[in-house]
C-alpha cells in the first residue's frame, strides 16, 4: 500500500503538493449571504478602538464575519459556530456566495481594504500569488492547533515557513467515481473499467439497458472541471517532465496532444449522451439524490458521499453501501490515483478588527470534539488533516479502493502541480461548457487556459513569463 496513503488514513495527513478547487453555485447563509457586511471602517476613534479590544477580551457583542465559497462550510460547522457563541458570546456571522462570484467578490473586498474578519481560499500556489496573504492575512504558525495540524496541508498554507491558514476540509481523499454495482451487473459490465475504450462501452450498455450513464452537474459551473483536473496526474507519467515544462513557460498547454485528447474524450462522454439529456442545468446539490434514484450509475463524488446516497429518501430500491464501489475515471487510460492534502482553507484578515475572536473560532473548530462532531454529522466527511484524537470515518469500500494503490501507482492532480490553473477554475468551467454545445474547440479551450496563465504569471511578476 501506499505508504503516503498509510499516512494520510490514519493522521490525516497525505502528500504534498496537492489541491482541489470545487464549489457550487447555490447560495445559502445563515446571516444574509447575497449581501455580506461590510467589515468596520479601518480609521476608527481611539474610543472606538478601546471598546472593541473591551468586547474582543470577554466576547460580549463581538460579531466576526467568515466569507467563504458554496460548499466549502458545512451544516455541521455552522451547528460548532453556535456553540462556540453559547460558550464565548462570539457569533459567527458565515456569508456564504455562489462559487461563480466568490473569488471576485473576495478580491474586490481585500484589495478594497475592507477584507472579512475570517476568509476562505484554496491552499496552494494562489495564496501567494492572487490573494496575497502575506499582507492580507495573519501569521498562525504560533497557534496551538499547529501542533497537531498536517505538516503537509501547512506546507500549502504557508508561503516562506510562515503559516497563514488552516485547511478545513477532508483532504484525506478525493472526487473519485462512485458506481453502482447493481447497475453495471445488470447491464452486463462484468469488469470495472480500465481504460476509456472500455469506459466508453461500459457507458454504453448502461444506456442501452435505460440507465443514464453519469450524472454530471455542469449548471454549477465546477464539477465537471474535475473529470479532466482529478486525472491530471496521469499527464505527467506520459510525458515525464511536462509539469516543470508548464511552470518554465518552456510549453504550453495548446501545444500538449495529451491535454487536448482528454478534452474531447469528455466532449465525447457529453456528445453521446452519456450525461443525460438535462445535464447543462443538473447541479451538485442533487447529485447524492440522483444516485440513490437508480436513474445514473456513477457520479464523480467523495467516498463518504456513498452514506448519503443509502440515507437519502429516494433510495426506493433498497440499496446498501455494499451495492456501490470506487473507481477511477480513465481518461487518457488514466490508472494514478489521484491524492492532495489541501483544499478550502480559513485566513484571518489582517486589517480584522477581531483577530483574536477570529482565533479563537479557529482554535474552537479543530479540537478533538469538534472535529468528531463534524466528522460523524457531515456524510462526505471521513477525516480532517489533523491529528487531534478524533477517530475517521473510513468505511471499508473506502479503505479497500485506497489500498488497491502504491506510490508508483498514485499521482499529482493537475491544479496542484500546473501554475497559475486552479486560479481559472471557474473560466474554465465555462468554456468546457462552450465546448459542450459547440461554441468552443477543446484547442480554444486551452487557448484560453494560456492566455489566462500568462495574464496571472505576469500580474504576479513571475520572472518565467
Amino acid at each position: 500500500m501506499n505508504k503516503k496513503i498509510v499516512a494520510m488514513l490514519l493522521t490525516g495527513a497525505m502528500a504534498a503538493s496537492l489541491l482541489a478547487g470545487c464549489g457550487s453555485t447555490e447560495t445559502a447563509s445563515t446571516d444574509n449571504a447575497s449581501e455580506p457586511a461590510a467589515t468596520e471602517e479601518k480609521a476608527e476613534t481611539t474610543a472606538a478602538a478601546d471598546t472593541t479590544a473591551a468586547d474582543a477580551a470577554t466576547g460580549e457583542g463581538v460579531t466576526i464575519t467568515l466569507l467563504a465559497s458554496q460548499d466549502w462550510i458545512e451544516d455541521s460547522e455552522q451547528e460548532l459556530g453556535a456553540k462556540f457563541e453559547e460558550e464565548t458570546g462570539i457569533h459567527v456571522d458565515y456569508q456564504i456566495l455562489p462559487a461563480d462570484q466568490y473569488s471576485d467578490v473576495l478580491l474586490t473586498r481585500l484589495n478594497s481594504g475592507e477584507g472579512p474578519d475570517i476568509f476562505m481560499a484554496q491552499s496552494g500556489f494562489a495564496i501567494e500569488t492572487t490573494y496575497r496573504v502575506q499582507e492580507n492575512a495573519v501569521d498562525l504558525s504560533g497557534e496551538s492547533w499547529m501542533d497537531t495540524y498536517s505538516i503537509f496541508s501547512a506546507e500549502q498554507t504557508s508561503v516562506d515557513g510562515v503559516n497563514y491558514g488552516m485547511t478545513y476540509y477532508d483532504t484525506t481523499t478525493d472526487y473519485y467515481m462512485v458506481y453502482n454495482k447493481k447497475l453495471f451487473e445488470a447491464a452486463g459490465i462484468t469488469a470495472v473499467p480500465t481504460t476509456f475504450a472500455e469506459f466508453e462501452d461500459a457507458c454504453q450498455k448502461l444506456l442501452d439497458s435505460g440507465v443514464v450513464p453519469i450524472y454530471e452537474p455542469v449548471a454549477d459551473g465546477w464539477h465537471h472541471v474535475m473529470l479532466w483536473a482529478e486525472n491530471g496526474q496521469v499527464f505527467d507519467k506520459l510525458e515525464p517532465g511536462i509539469v516543470d515544462k508548464l511552470n518554465n513557460n518552456e510549453t504550453t498547454f495548446a501545444e500538449n496532444a495529451n491535454m487536448k485528447l482528454a478534452l474531447d474524450q469528455i466532449n465525447d462522454l457529453a456528445q453521446k449522451g452519456y450525461f443525460g439529456e438535462y445535464y447543462l442545468s443538473d447541479e451538485f446539490a442533487n447529485a447524492e439524490a440522483s444516485v440513490a434514484s437508480g436513474e445514473y450509475a456513477m457520479c464523480m463524488l467523495k467516498p463518504g458521499a456513498i452514506s448519503a446516497i443509502v440515507a437519502s429518501d429516494q433510495n426506493t430500491n433498497g440499496y446498501t453501501e455494499e451495492d456501490f464501489g470506487l473507481c477511477l475515471m480513465p481518461i487518457c487510460d488514466n490508472q494514478y490515483l489521484n491524492v492532495h492534502p489541501t483544499g478550502p482553507s480559513k485566513f484571518i484578515y489582517s486589517g480584522s478588527a477581531n483577530i483574536d475572536a477570529a482565533k479563537q473560532y479557529l482554535e474552537y473548530i479543530c479540537t478533538t470534539d469538534s472535529l468528531q462532531y463534524v466528522i460523524d454529522n457531515a456524510s462526505d466527511v471521513e477525516n480532517f488533516p489533523f491529528d487531534a484524537g478524533q477517530t475517521p470515518e473510513y468505511s471499508d469500500t473506502t479503505m479497500e479502493f485506497m489500498n488497491s494503490f502504491t506510490d508508483e501507482t498514485s499521482g499529482q492532480v493537475l491544479q496542484d502541480v500546473v501554475t497559475y490553473y486552479n486560479e481559472q477554475w471557474m473560466d474554465i468551467g465555462a468554456n468546457m461548457t462552450s465546448m459542450f454545445i459547440g461554441d468552443m474547440t477543446s484547442d480554444d479551450v486551452l487557448k484560453a487556459i494560456d492566455d489566462g496563465r500568462t495574464t496571472l504569471a505576469q500580474t504576479a511578476g513571475d520572472e518565467n513569463w
